[in-house]
């Protein structure tokens, strides 16, 4: 029979290797902070030559793609880079789940030493003991808290880098085509089997799956056929703070070679005419244009004519050779209408047949037509906010429609299409991220309806409108997403190169001014990007960042050698084309949903109010004139000769002179 003295001998040893195993514990949780802690410094000692080094190889070799030696190079540096790039980072993962383990035994060994080192009972325990016991379990809690705290905060010390090595893999890892033609690895890049995106094709290939790099990321492929060019085709007619800094922190060599001749592209005689959102180039420049000063709308003074809309809608009117066509809708009808320029009578009016299914909810700011049309003189498309595209003739006739919804966005689907050539280019972005792989760009033919070449897209849902640029004589079709800025070949879908600088949600369309594209949005910042790099040029071809008057609907507008950035709350930042460096900044207390216009040597800038703020482009703030129309107003106008096409809440008016 076991005596009471045993038993007490058998829980003092238990309660003895308990605390031996506690002590032992505690010292590995300090070894491994103290190497968690040497390897956060050594990772953050990562020197940015050694990366510069390796840009300016992956730029020569742009240059000399036959180069084998100068390939071999390149990867060996490459992989020298993200093998030490990784192994910091795994060190620090495994690091924090070594230190938990080791404070978790420490823990648990000193729980259970506490239980067994119960004392022989006495008729008055020692109120000594009892304190100490109190003490040694306040410093296991200190220490496991200050334990856990000290290594979260190292491991993500390491994860978080951001400096030049940490952003080169990170940005390589999602480029579609990585160091010297290679995947990490040294692999070869491999060909996938078709996938859909989730968009429904009624006719034409499916798009070509994603190739997954370390990350992950979907690497877009085009599939289908080409466009026919940049020219029109005609069909008869039937009917009447921060400072700016180059990206990283390295300048590139890049950025040191002399800027490539850009240009926005336009098809001949589109000049003359307002074919799409934002005008001929879609940048905000009405070429030849030369419109009034000075009018009314609430005495009548400089307006032509007024027109109420059937059904309302938000899209821009567009305007071709005397015809003003746009588009209303609302939960269950859709409608595109067609004005005289000179009257404002309504020409034509044709009903778009709805897919069906329910409407999908949209905002007030948004409502369910808010995509401007686009023509290419003999051909109308329009795009619904529930993914219904359709295209009509000059007469009103419904030639085909699409339908490419219900679309995932929250807002409501808000870009508008691009006449290129022989069809129209439709940025159809949706989701919640690229993970979500229901992005997508994709041409249809003018003609037919049918789908021309289709390609996924690595971003989320976004609401901006592409741009059309030639450089050197080369067509680009470029989209703004978070976060990608992503070119592509407009006849056949082809990526020509992709550059990470903007996040949040993404409404506003680029401009191309000074040898850039620059792009800005809320959240994020604004940038300049050399538009004749290939591939990922994240680190080699961004110019500047600068955080000053992010807007987050309005689109910039280039004038000079100046950029115009307009926020909705009316906050005016212009800054220089080349170097994001602030110039001046202006509020004017209003509020704004409409993007600006250079027309006339002048910037035309519509509040929410319908009251036009004339200003005097130059690097000194200018305000020459201010116009009420005495209605809200939130779209783009037209300006097409000496003739203002301004779409309020509710009405089409003409400002000019009679």
């Amino acid at each position: 029979m076991t005596t009471h003295s045993e038993t007490f001998q058998e829980r003092s040893r238990a309660a003895t290797a308990a605390e031996w195993t506690a002590r032992v514990a505690l010292v590995y949780s300090a070894v491994v902070l103290v190497l968690m802690l040497i390897n956060a410094v050594a990772a953050r000692s990562a020197h940015p030559i050694e990366v510069a080094s390796l840009e300016a190889l992956q730029h020569d070799l742009t240059v000399r793609p036959d180069d084998e030696g100068l390939r071999r190079r390149v990867r060996q540096e490459d992989k020298r880079i993200r093998q030490e790039y990784l192994r910091h980072r795994d060190f620090a993962v495994r690091g924090a789940w070594l230190l938990l383990a080791g404070i978790a035994t420490f823990l648990a060994a000193g729980e259970y030493a506490r239980r067994f080192q119960t004392p022989m009972p006495t008729p008055r325990p020692d109120a000594a003991s009892r304190a100490r016991a109190a003490a040694d379990a306040t410093f296991r809690a200190l220490v496991a808290v200050g334990g856990v705290l000290a290594g979260a905060l190292l491991t993500l010390t390491v994860l978080s880098r951001h400096d030049t090595a940490a952003e080169y893999v990170r940005a390589a890892s999602r480029s579609p085509t990585q160091a010297g033609g290679m995947m990490p690895g040294g692999l070869p890049p491999t060909t996938g089997q078709q996938a859909a995106t989730g968009l429904p094709v009624a006719t034409g290939p499916e798009l070509a799956s994603p190739v997954s790099g370390s990350t992950g990321m979907p690497t877009p492929r085009p599939s289908g056929g080409r466009l026919s060019g940049p020219g029109t085709v005609m069909m008869p007619l039937q009917g009447p703070s921060k400072r700016p800094t180059p990206a990283g922190g390295v300048a590139s060599e890049l950025l040191r070679r002399p800027l490539p001749k850009v240009e926005p592209s336009t098809a001949p005689g589109w000049e003359r005419n307002w074919p799409r959102f934002r005008g001929p180039a879609g940048t905000g420049i009405a070429f030849g244009a030369n419109p009034p000063l000075q009018w009314n709308g609430q005495t009548g003074e400089g307006i032509l004519w007024k027109t109420k809309l059937p059904l309302p809608g938000w899209n821009s009117p567009i305007v071709w050779e005397g015809r003003i066509i746009c588009s209303g809708a609302d939960e269950t009808h859709r409608e595109v209408y067609c004005l005289d320029l000179s009257t404002g009578a309504i020409v034509w009016k044709t009903t778009v047949p709805s897919s069906g299914g329910a409407a999908p909810k949209v905002q007030a700011d948004t409502g369910y037509a808010p995509s401007t049309l686009a023509t290419d003189g003999a051909r109308i498309v329009a795009v619904f906010v529930n993914g219904d595209v359709a295209c009509l003739d000059m007469s009103g006739k419904l030639l085909w429609k699409r339908s490419f919804g219900p679309m995932e966005n929250p807002y409501g689907h808000a870009s508008s299409p691009v006449v290129f050539g022989s069809g129209v280019i439709l940025q159809l972005d949706q989701g919640h991220g690229a993970e979500d792989g229901k992005s997508a760009l994709l041409a249809l033919d003018l003609v037919s309806g049918k789908t021309v070449w289709q390609i996924q897209r690595p971003v989320g849902a976004s609401w901006s409108t592409p741009i059309l640029i030639t450089v050197n004589g080369k067509e680009q079709l470029v989209t703004t997403a978070n976060p990608w800025v992503i070119a592509y070949d407009p006849h056949d879908g082809t990526e020509l190169w992709r550059a990470e600088c903007l996040g949040g949600e993404v409404a506003v369309s680029p401009v191309t001014a000074q040898g850039y594209v620059v792009v800005a949005n809320q959240g994020s910042n604004s940038a300049a990007i050399r538009p004749d790099g290939r591939g990922d040029v994240s680190k080699l071809a961004v110019a500047w960042t600068a955080g000053d008057g992010l807007p987050d609907i309005v689109s910039p507008l280039a004038f000079q050698d100046l950029t115009l950035l307009v926020t909705t709350e009316g906050f005016l930042t212009c800054i220089e084309t080349k170097t994001g460096k602030r110039v001046w900044e202006e509020d004017l207390g209003v509020t704004v949903r409409a993007s600006p216009v250079l027309a006339g040597g002048r910037v035309y800038l519509l509040d929410a109010s319908g009251t036009m703020h004339i200003l005097q482009p130059g690097r000194t703030f200018k305000l020459i004139g201010r116009c009420p129309l005495g209605e809200a107003a939130n779209a783009t106008p037209a300006f097409v000769a000496d003739r203002i096409v301004i779409r309020t809440r509710q009405h089409i008016v003409c400002v000019g002179s009679r």
